[in-house]
């Protein structure tokens, strides 16, 4: 089982940044985000056991989650965002702010049919989670097994062929593409 630390002032700022650059509305409405510190659990020789972080099974590099309205009152927060303390110790500053972009998109404001932000009973913005734009489950062995009839290689079809995949992701595979044509 992992253990928690409050984030340093120096994360929290940082998160607050990110929230006003990238997510003005959220920022503008007044959401706040409580940061957690996630340390894995170590053997004696001070070696992690497992991953800080699991969501859905899977080891994460952080995740967010909206407070129940009696948290919110209690501790003035609307949702709670943990962070891998060891990959966050070990990321450039652009791969941190990446991080908290992703995590704060997964908040979404509710609105109302004029566009105002709906609130609850303690006055804080009601909030729901967003799902990814894309979620992949893949097994190698199926994709190998069965080429084109796999879901697998249909999503990864699917994703390369969308408008919203840009060569910029991979760098250099532009030029293979040119070279290949």
């Amino acid at each position: 089982m992992s253990t928690y630390t409050k984030a340093p002032k120096e994360v929290t700022d940082l998160v607050d940044q990110t929230m006003k650059q990238c997510h003005g509305p959220k920022h503008e409405a007044g959401v706040r985000v409580k940061v957690l510190m996630a340390h894995p659990n170590v053997d004696q020789n001070d070696e992690p056991t497992g991953p800080a972080i699991l969501a859905g099974g899977y080891k994460a590099l952080a995740k967010i989650k909206i407070l129940s309205l009696p948290n919110r009152v209690a501790y003035g927060f609307d949702a709670e965002m943990q962070l891998d303390s060891d990959h966050w110790d070990e990321s450039s500053d652009e791969e941190r702010v990446a991080v908290l972009d992703h995590e704060l998109t997964h908040l979404e404001l509710a609105v109302d049919d004029k566009g105002g932000v709906k609130r609850d009973d303690a006055g804080r913005p009601k909030l729901r989670m967003r799902k990814h734009d894309y979620a992949f489950g893949w097994f190698s062995t199926v994709a190998h097994r069965h080429g084109e009839s796999s879901l697998e290689v249909r999503q990864a079809r699917a994703l390369l062929d969308s408008e919203d995949y840009q060569q910029c992701w991979l760098p250099g595979m532009s030029e293979l593409e040119e070279a290949a044509a």
